[in-house]
């Protein structure tokens, strides 16, 4: 390992340590992608959110955190493929307007039962909610993929966070992870999760400052 990436593993480290001894209670995680699970994960926290092992595409997750409360209260109606065309080996539902795609659940019982025990334990209080977006699935030609990450950043919710492998000018939400520039995107949310730590007070989020 080299000196960099040593230094980068205790810095890590402790990140993840701080989580465990900073985070209150109560909040809850709305994920585009698996963001999230990491996070609760490193607090040592059940998942009390839906939105684990899930991945929802950038205009879903549009259409759906602009009213959330109105979409959680209507069923998952699993279908056998998606709207974007994407090859997929996993269970894909619509939650009214909206695609879930359960990317680590084996069957629609399974992924069924779990967010629905999840969404049970979900926080009803707007005020406990987090939303996380990223330009992982947003496209790199600017016209497509700005008006996204824009839309998101209008949105009047409290606590927001969008993590960008892009210059984005005038993203008040956007945190830059540097280390993706040169891929002009975030990875998936696994592997985005420790380096968007080393740009962003995660623990300072959750208990509720404004990103």
């Amino acid at each position: 390992m080299t000196l960099r990436g040593f230094s980068r593993a205790v810095s890590d480290k402790a990140n993840q340590f701080r989580l465990r001894l900073r985070v209150r209670r109560p909040f809850a995680i709305i994920t585009n992608n698996c963001w999230g699970s990491a996070a609760y994960r490193d607090i040592g926290m059940p998942y009390n959110t839906p939105f684990i092992g899930t991945l929802v595409p950038p205009e879903c997750y549009l259409r759906l955190i602009s009213d959330l409360p109105s979409h959680l209260d209507l069923p998952l109606r699993f279908i056998s493929s998606s709207r974007y065309g994407w090859p997929t080996t996993y269970p894909i539902a619509e939650l009214g307007d909206s695609e879930i795609h359960f990317m680590h659940y084996s069957s629609p019982a399974e992924a069924q039962n779990k967010w629905r025990r999840r969404l049970e334990r979900m926080p009803r209080d707007p005020a406990t909610w987090r939303f996380k977006f990223c330009d992982h699935h947003v496209s790199l030609v600017p016209e497509e993929g700005a008006p996204l990450l824009e839309a998101f950043d209008r949105l009047p919710l409290a606590h927001k966070v969008c993590f960008l492998g892009r210059n984005q000018p005038g993203l008040k939400c956007g945190v830059i992870l540097r280390e993706c520039l040169s891929a002009g995107r975030v990875p998936d949310g696994h592997a985005a999760y420790r380096p968007s730590l080393r740009y962003f007070d995660a623990a300072g989020w959750l208990n509720g400052r404004r990103a």
